[in-house]
């Protein structure tokens, strides 16, 4: 019985990797729908999470300068760019952008969340060693 569980927990860790993570997608409109940040939608079977913060400096109002920032998460549909957990910087004449890219389920919401990466990879390995030693 106890091998029986975890082999299924083995095997179940492998699909969750062969299926796709799951991202926040706020602030993508496509075809005329679209969703704002305050309620993302998850999307599924991504390949690689993003979230850009873009500011844009919009002029001065009464000798203040006035600035817009937009948030967007969106779901990596393709497998051509390899996602890690990075972030880059851009910076332009009327402002600047950030944009990080990471690759574990819901990686790209409001408030980071401290995860392992290498958690799909420890966990198989120690489920196959108590599964071998006993």
């Amino acid at each position: 019985m106890n091998s029986e569980l975890l082999s299924l927990c083995y095997f179940l860790s492998f699909i969750s990797a062969i299926s796709g993570m799951k991202c926040y997608e706020c602030n993508v409109w496509k075809a005329g729908y679209g969703n704002l940040c305050d309620q993302p939608r998850i999307r599924d079977n991504c390949f690689g999470c993003m979230k850009t913060e873009t500011t844009i400096f919009m002029g001065y109002y009464k000798n203040t300068p006035r600035y817009s920032t937009i948030i967007s998460r969106i779901c990596a549909n393709s497998r051509t760019i390899a996602f890690s957990h990075e972030c880059q910087y851009y910076e332009t004449v009327d402002g600047h952008s950030r944009r990080c890219y990471c690759n574990t389920d819901l990686c790209n919401s409001a408030f980071r969340v401290a995860s392992s990466p290498l958690l799909p990879i420890v966990f198989p390995i120690v489920v196959a060693l108590s599964f071998l030693l006993q």
